[in-house]
């Protein structure tokens, strides 16, 4: 018995609207297990930095979005997802994705020191950290939550 193209129709939107519905649940998925890193990692904050700014889709893996921060220039070559992260490393992934001017010693020094600084001078931050320091799940994502207020606000 030959298929209908309506019943060809309903599989197809049926496929579709499951697609689509297990797309946010990835990121929500990835959200949570980024807010329980007790140290989060280089994957992770470009995870957060790059679909922030959506360049990235939800279902990039943190690896593939480390190796997009490296091609964009905002991450060393011998980066790696599961490396710890710091926070002078999330504030150039974030500034540098959404492409987000600094002060002056920023433009030009563009890096992960000064970009720290810029946070704590913007108040980005909601505690002082050193650019070196190792941020938590919850603090990267805190961090990157006044930083995308900010920034859209002012757009």
């Amino acid at each position: 018995m030959a298929r209908s193209p309506r019943h060809a129709f309903l599989a197809w939107f049926f496929l579709f609207f499951l697609a689509a519905a297990m797309l946010p649940a990835q990121s929500n998925e990835m959200i949570d297990a980024i807010l329980d890193e007790e140290i989060a990692t280089v994957g992770s904050a470009a995870y957060i930095a790059l679909s922030a700014a959506r360049l990235i889709p939800d279902d990039t893996t943190p690896a593939q979005a480390v190796a997009a921060a490296r091609d964009a220039g905002w991450l060393p070559d011998d980066a790696v997802a599961d490396q710890l992260a710091t926070f002078g490393e999330l504030a150039y992934l974030l500034m540098g994705a959404n492409d987000v001017g600094g002060g002056l010693m920023y433009r030009l020094f563009p890096g992960p020191r000064y970009a720290a600084r810029e946070f704590a001078y913007r108040r980005w931050s909601p505690e002082r950290i050193g650019p070196r320091e190792r941020i938590s799940g919850q603090l990267l994502v805190r961090i990157t939550g006044n930083f995308l207020d900010s920034v859209e606000g002012s757009r």
